[in-house]
């Protein structure tokens, strides 16, 4: 994953704190090359894992949820963080805080979409602390649904959420690693 590594450490801006913005070409001004290419990555990875549903949380993992699931052949579905009328009122939930948002919402999933029998492989642009993807795999665990395991186009390593997943046996699947962030400068990790 050369072009995301090059975009990653050429066009990424550097935020307060530890904040790394990919909004130009990850998450809101989407690269549709690269997440195209990211998507096929990761379905590569994965493909032997029978997976039925790729699952993300609303709103930045969705593009990159998007492609990895066409890679696959498989839907996609994403947790939504707001109740309205056009979802089920029968859905999983869970509460799960924003470190980035400072600030608590609920994630909710229509028990129509989440089975049982799902084999499901959680998708994200970016993995720090792991709030969102460890809500998602509480509503797996409702679910009854077999989580395969977690990809991602860039983990911080300066955060905890890649290695928490890990110590649970979660197979953790990240195509860049940021090890720090030094001088002003992002320093990923080698391969």
């Amino acid at each position: 994953m050369d072009d995301l590594k090059r975009m990653l450490l050429n066009d990424a801006e550097l935020g307060e704190g530890d904040i790394i913005r990919v909004d130009m070409f990850l998450n809101h001004c989407v690269d549709v090359e690269l997440l195209e290419n990211i998507g096929k990555e990761l379905a590569k990875r994965f493909r032997n894992d029978k997976i039925t549903k790729v699952l993300t949380a609303e709103s930045s993992g969705i593009p990159l949820a998007c492609f990895v699931a066409r890679a696959l052949k498989v839907p996609f579905l994403f947790a939504k963080k707001f109740q309205t009328g056009y979802i089920d009122p029968d859905v999983y939930s869970t509460e799960v805080h924003s470190f980035a948002l400072e600030k608590t919402y609920t994630l909710r999933i229509s028990k129509r979409y989440l089975l049982e029998d799902d084999c499901v492989l959680l998708v994200d642009d970016m993995l720090a602390s792991g709030q969102a993807l460890l809500g998602l795999m509480e509503i797996c665990a409702k679910a009854g649904a077999e989580v395969s395991g977690v990809g991602v186009a860039i983990e911080k390593a300066t955060r905890d959420g890649g290695r928490v997943l890990r110590s649970m046996g979660i197979r953790v699947e990240a195509l860049a690693t940021v090890e720090r962030v030094e001088n002003g400068a992002i320093i990923l990790a080698d391969d």
